[in-house]
């Protein structure tokens, strides 16, 4: 199945912000929307203006035209644009008439059809009259009233019409797959992008969800988590092991893996390393440390570990995704892994994913951080290493 071009909604009034927008986004779209208030409130010049600075770039003015379809849409086509829309509530001749521009210049045409009462209906009309994209549109107001365009776009996927299918209406990076799969040829995406912290991650991420680049979307991932990660965590964990007489880890489920990992580099490395839960782990004490892997620093059974070495004295590190948090209001030290915008919900990253595997290899590298500071010797490390294997 060929996969979707990905249509970016330019829906700035600013038209410095809207081509900064651009700019940013670019490398991972393949057609920008010049979206209905945007293009009313700049007019004509920003469509010429991005042809020019992204010659490679198809762009889509969205003019929703409701009359007199070629007279309205033959300028636009002039100044560049690839495709403009109509609306599928605007009947035949206006179709036909923007149907008609668009041949002049080249173009192509795409029917919108937000608010038509028989989408079906309007959908083989447009076919019949030649136009290119149907539009199946879920508008900002039917949004706000929890409305999606996944049904409609099942039932006109289903007609089987010579067209390509276009759906538009709060698709985000945990939804474009969904709309995918459906059968869409574009998807477009507006707030999901420009709404992010960083717009050209999450125009990178949809893109890599859409190419089925999960390896390559798991890794930018982790990075962008491990880029926004303190980097003198590594040497203050390290001097923390340095002080305490021995190091207890706790966490549940893969988090508790990921503490076990790191429980042996430790031993190999030479510390006193034990993992709480472990029949053969002792009593924690004043002096030792206790290093607890709680995403949301919430997990119960880990807050009844960490009050209770905290009656004991230990000194307690927290590693976890938020600042604040019923375990970190225990802890002596937090380690906030990234920030917690980084930890919504990623398609193919389910249940904590990024959080444990961003945690397992910052504290790798803090045992190669202490690894390189103490000289040990991978040799010295091996004569640790357990032989009953």
């Amino acid at each position: 199945m060929t996969k979707p071009l990905i249509q970016m909604a330019l829906d700035s009034l600013d038209v410095e912000q809207t081509l900064r927008l651009a700019a940013l986004t670019a490398h991972y779209v393949d057609i920008f929307e010049i979206g209905t208030p945007c293009i009313k409130h700049n007019g004509i010049g920003l469509v010429t203006e991005l042809k020019r600075r992204f010659p490679n770039k198809l762009v889509l003015v969205d003019l929703k035209t409701m009359d007199a379809g070629e007279y309205e849409a033959a300028p636009f086509y002039a100044a560049g644009a690839d495709i403009c829309t109509v609306l599928g509530m605007s009947g035949s001749a206006t179709i036909a008439g923007v149907i008609k521009a668009a041949k002049v210049h080249g173009g192509e045409v795409q029917v919108d059809l937000i608010n038509v009462p028989d989408k079906v209906a309007c959908a083989r009309e447009a076919a019949r009259l030649g136009a290119h994209i149907i539009g199946v549109h879920t508008g900002l107001d039917a949004q706000a009233a929890g409305q999606t365009p996944f049904a409609d776009l099942q039932a006109i996927a289903r007609l089987g019409l010579n067209m390509r299918l276009s759906v538009a209406g709060g698709i985000n990076q945990s939804t474009v797959q969904q709309v995918a799969k459906v059968g869409a040829d574009i998807v477009v995406v507006g707030a999901a992008i420009y709404g992010a912290p960083s717009p050209a991650e999450a125009a990178r991420e949809i893109r890599d969800t859409v190419d089925g680049k999960h390896r390559q979307l798991i890794l930018q991932k982790i990075s962008g988590v491990l880029g926004a990660t303190d980097r003198s965590y590594s040497s203050r964990l390290s001097r923390l092991l340095d002080q305490s007489s021995r190091t207890f880890v706790a966490g549940a489920g893969r988090s508790g893996l990921v503490a076990k990992f790191f429980a042996m580099r430790l031993m190999h490395g030479g510390f006193g390393a034990y993992v709480v839960g472990e029949v053969v782990t002792p009593s924690i004490q004043r002096g030792d440390l206790l290093i607890v892997i709680s995403g949301s620093g919430e997990t119960e059974t880990i807050l009844a570990y960490t009050k209770k070495a905290k009656e004991q004295g230990a000194t307690i590190a927290l590693i976890c995704t938020k600042a604040s948090s019923t375990i970190g209001d225990l802890a002596d030290v937090t380690f906030q892994i990234g920030n917690a915008d980084q930890y919504k919900k990623v398609v193919g990253m389910p249940m904590g994913t990024t959080f444990e595997l961003s945690t397992l290899l910052f504290l790798e590298g803090t045992v190669a951080h202490i690894i390189h500071n103490k000289g040990i010797p991978e040799e010295k490390m091996r004569t640790r290493h357990a032989n009953l294997e």
